[in-house]
C-alpha cells in the first residue's frame, strides 16, 4: 500500500545527501510526495488501489470483502501479479538504458527486484517492517503468481528465493518472528533504524488543550469510519485530548465528533508528531491508538510510545500479536473492538500498566540500530553480492 514506500525515504536521503546518485521510483499517486524529500523521483508502476479496485471489480466485488480469505486472495493477486507485472515493466527498459550500480528494492514491491534480475542489475532488499516469511498465508498464495510474472520477463524465479543479495531490516528483534531468518534464503541481513519520514504537512493544533494526548488512526488503506467512531467513544472521558487522523476515511464523516479536547485531521505529520517536532503541540502522544500497519507500529516503537492495536487486515495481527508479545501494548481483535474494550485499554496503558516501560525498552533497542547516514557510509560494503557486511 502507498505508505510502505516512506519506509525507505531515510536511506534514499542518505545515500542522496552523502553524494551518491539516487532516482526514488515509485508509483504515480506517490511521486509528487516522495519528490518532497529532495531526492529526484520518477514515476514507475501504478496507482495500488487502482489495481486493488480492478481486481476486485473482476471478482464481481463492489467493496472491500469482510472475509480474510478473499481478500488476501485479491491482496494476492495485486502484489503478486498486478503490481510486479506494471512496475517491472516500466523499470526493465530504464535499468538496461541507464545501468545502475544498484536497486534498493521494497521487499513488498517484488516487480523492482525482478526489473533489477532481467536487467542483471545487484539488488538490495529494504524491508517495511517484520521479516516476509514464505509459509505465511499471504507468502503462499501470492508466490506462484510472482513466479508467472518473473518467467514472463525471463528470470524463473525458483520456489523461497528472496531476489537480492541483501536484506536491510528496519525491524528491530523483538518484534520478529522467531526463527523468520531462516526465511532469507541466504541473502546477508543488514540491520538499519526505522526512522518515520512525513511529507510537509500544515498543522495547527486547534483543538489540543496542552494535557495528555492520544493519537488515533487506522491508516491509509483500511479505514472505517465506525471503528473510528468506536475508538472515539472509547476515549472520551479519560483526562486526555485526541487527535483523530482519518487516513482512508473520508474526514467530513468525523467532523460532527470535532470540539473541545477531540481533533479531526485527513492526515497529520505523524512522524514528526511521534518526535515531538511539532509547533504547538510539545511532547509526543502518551498513547497511539492505530490500526497495526508497519509504519505505524515501527514509528511508535522508535519514539517509545505506547500502542492499542485495532488490527484490520493484511500484516496488521501479526504485528498486533508481536506489540503485545513484547509488552509494549495492547491488542483488541473482532468484538473486542468497544467502546468500553478501547476504554479499558487505554486505561491501562495511559495510567495502571507495564507498556510505558515496555515501549521505552523497545525505542531502546530501536536506538542501537545503525542510521540510515551510517548505512549509507558503508554502501560500497554491501551494495555488491559476496562481499562481507558492514
Amino acid at each position: 500500500m502507498p505508505p510502505a514506500a516512506f519506509p525507505l525515504v531515510p536511506l534514499a536521503r542518505a545515500l542522496h545527501d552523502a553524494g551518491h546518485g539516487v532516482t526514488f521510483a515509485t508509483g504515480p499517486d506517490l511521486a509528487s510526495t516522495i519528490a518532497t524529500s529532495g531526492v529526484p523521483t520518477t514515476v514507475a508502476g501504478r496507482p495500488a488501489m487502482e489495481a486493488f479496485r480492478e481486481v476486485m471489480v473482476e471478482r464481481g466485488l463492489t467493496e472491500r470483502p469482510s472475509e480474510q480469505e478473499v481478500m488476501r486472495d485479491v491482496a494476492s493477486e495485486v502484489f503478486g501479479a498486478v503490481m510486479p507485472r506494471s512496475v517491472a515493466g516500466d523499470l526493465v527498459p530504464r535499468l538496461r538504458d541507464d545501468t545502475p550500480d544498484l536497486v534498493v528494492a521494497e521487499v513488498g514491491d517484488p516487480g523492482a527486484a525482478l526489473a533489477a534480475r532481467a536487467a542483471g542489475v545487484p539488488c538490495v532488499l529494504h524491508s517495511f517492517g517484520r521479516r516476509p516469511s514464505p509459509v505465511a498465508p499471504m507468502g503462499v498464495t501470492a508466490g506462484p503468481r510472482l513466479a508467472a510474472v518473473a518467467e514472463e520477463l525471463g528470470v524463473p524465479l525458483a520456489e523461497g528465493d528472496a531476489l537480492g543479495h541483501a536484506y536491510l531490516d528496519i525491524c528491530p528483534p523483538s518484534l520478529q518472528e522467531p526463527g523468520s531468518a531462516a526465511h532469507l534464503q541466504g541473502a546477508t541481513e543488514l540491520p538499519l533504524r526505522p526512522v518515520g519520514w512525513n511529507p510537509p504537512t500544515p498543522f495547527t493544533p486547534r483543538h489540543l488543550s496542552g494535557r495528555r494526548w492520544v493519537l488515533l488512526t487506522l491508516g491509509t488503506s483500511f479505514g472505517e469510519a465506525g471503528v473510528l467512531r468506536t475508538a472515539l467513544a472509547g476515549l472520551w472521558g479519560l483526562d486526555v485530548d485526541v487527535l483523530v487522523a482519518t487516513g482512508s476515511v473520508d474526514a467530513g464523516e468525523l467532523a460532527s465528533l470535532e470540539g473541545p479536547g477531540v481533533q479531526v485531521e485527513p492526515f497529520v505529520p505523524q512522524a514528526d508528531l511521534l518526535r515531538g517536532e511539532v509547533e504547538g503541540v510539545g511532547a509526543p502522544p502518551a498513547l497511539v491508538v492505530h490500526h497495526g500497519g508497519s509504519g505505524t507500529t515501527l514509528s511508535c516503537a522508535g519514539a517509545g510510545v505506547p500502542q492499542v492495536l485495532l488490527p484490520q487486515g493484511a500484516d496488521q495481527f501479526f504485528n498486533a500479536r508481536a506489540v503485545t508479545t513484547a509488552g509494549a501494548g495492547v491488542a483488541l481483535l473482532g468484538d473486542e473492538v468497544t467502546g468500553e474494550g478501547v476504554t479499558a485499554a487505554a486505561r491501562r496503558v495511559l495510567d495502571d500498566g507495564a507498556e510505558p516501560a515496555a515501549a521505552r525498552a523497545l525505542a531502546a533497542e530501536v536506538a542501537a540500530l545503525p542510521s540510515p547516514d551510517e548505512v549509507a557510509a558503508g554502501v560500497g560494503r554491501w551494495a555488491v553480492p559476496r562481499q562481507p557486511a558492514m
